[in-house]
């Protein structure tokens, strides 16, 4: 709810003076005491709600300072935030007014039930438009909405403000309640917003009559227009920020767009309608895990795609997630060796001398009869520790790998050998 509240009766009160009348928009303010008997005003009140059937309801209400019968008063409520001018503001004054701004006429005659009626800010076409000025801009197109789409009084008997913690007699308060949307002033498929509202008071009846005295404009929040915001959030993934996330729209501006973790994206000042957003298909490791709205009234969720159906109103956020799936690799082991074997030739007679021939046999020849898989040849000198000097042979096959070799003999000694398999080594590989 807003609240204006005028300034003290005396001196120091302002209202608009020199002839100013509504239908201008080059108005003057002036400062000194507001007779009574032209409706001194000292506060107004205003709210806005949407009912349960999307239609939307302000309500406005004032307070004077006499009882002096009757009442006529009217409230500027406006598009713009600022209305042009302030409470402490005087002199020549430009109201800040544009096309499609609401002026509620509010007319008492001193009992029986107030009329209310609805006037649009006109700024270009012919006179006739105009409600009672010969030129434009102007005031136009009046509706009288009692008994339609408004419902007023004033109070009968003494009443308690609430906020103000007072007393207010008989003919001191007086309220309105208007269904904006029966009313015409939010269009079907239009965004449209208010964002400011005062109120002033009339010398008579008369339209034209001469305005007096004013609250200065208090910041309202009136429209019938909603939000789509689409959030992304993204599970495990490897390098945050890095991967974006495609999605097209209908009936939203832009038609397509892209987020990445955590970012997000809001489309505002959106009339009642079908809007529709769709995540682009993502290629694996991703997958698509859910999609949740704030809201389940008018949201149909169909896999990646989100359907809403926009009230007069309403703000939807729906969220995207989805996750990295890690791959789970499988395993199988293979050993590589390059295998090297030892001869310790010992008890040899003199300076020995001839050579020893490593032979090493694969697994498939388990009686070392066929092919050796490699040969190598050692010059012997003396007694010792004679190796082989492989670097090039890789034993990969599994299963059981077998030596034999075999020292050549000499003039003063004869040949010695190792057999088939008194060396072995055995390569076991894991099942994939």
């Amino acid at each position: 709810m807003s609240t204006g509240i005028d300034k003290a009766t005396g001196k120091t009160d302002n209202s608009f003076g020199q002839g100013t009348k509504e239908d201008n928009p080059d108005v003057t303010i002036v400062t000194g005491a507001i007779p009574p008997n032209k409706n001194d005003l000292t506060r107004f009140y205003e709210a806005s709600e949407q009912g349960a059937n999307g239609d939307i309801f302000l309500y406005l209400a004032w307070e004077r300072l006499v009882n002096i019968g009757n009442a006529n008063l009217d409230f500027e409520i406006s598009q713009n935030t600022t209305a042009g001018f302030t409470q402490n503001s005087t002199g020549n004054i430009t109201l800040n007014r544009t096309a499609g701004d609401l002026l509620v006429t509010y007319d008492f005659g001193g009992s029986g039930t107030p009329t209310i009626g609805l006037n649009f800010w006109v700024t270009s076409g012919s006179a006739s438009q105009c409600f009672s000025a010969n030129t434009v801009p102007c005031w136009g197109n009046h509706e009288d909405l009692t008994g339609s789409a408004a419902e007023a009084a004033v109070n009968s008997g003494t009443v308690t403000d609430p906020l103000l913690g007072s007393s207010l007699t008989a003919g001191l308060f007086g309220e309105t309640s208007i269904n904006l949307t029966a009313a015409g002033v939010f269009p079907a498929g239009v965004c449209k917003a208010f964002g400011s509202a005062f109120v002033k008071s009339r010398s008579s009846s008369s339209f034209t009559a001469e305005l007096k005295d004013f609250i200065a404009p208090v910041p309202v929040n009136i429209d019938n227009c909603g939000s789509i915001t689409i959030n992304k959030v993204t599970q495990n993934e490897p390098v945050p920020g890095t991967q974006s996330f495609s999605y097209t729209t209908s009936n939203l501006t832009p038609s397509s767009f892209s987020l990445k973790n955590a970012e997000s994206r809001t489309f505002s000042a959106l009339p009642a309608g079908t809007y529709t957003v769709t995540e682009g298909a993502q290629t694996a490791p991703w997958s698509f895990v859910s999609l949740v709205c704030n809201t389940t009234t008018g949201v149909t969720i169909t896999g990646q795609q989100v359907s809403i159906a926009l009230g007069n109103g309403q703000d939807v956020t729906c969220t995207y997630t989805n996750r990295f799936n890690k791959a789970q690799p499988t395993v199988a082991t293979t050993q590589d060796l390059i295998p090297n074997d030892n001869f310790i030739l010992s008890g040899g007679l003199g300076t020995v001398t001839g050579s020893i021939v490593f032979k090493l046999y694969a697994p498939s020849d388990a009686t070392c009869a066929g092919t050796p898989a490699l040969t190598q040849t050692v010059t012997v000198n003396g007694n010792g520790t004679y190796s082989t000097t492989n670097t090039t042979f890789h034993a990969t096959t599994a299963g059981t790998w077998r030596w034999t070799s075999t020292y050549s003999g000499d003039a003063f000694n004869l040949p010695a050998t190792s057999a088939c398999g008194v060396e072995q080594f055995t390569i076991v590989n894991s099942a994939p």
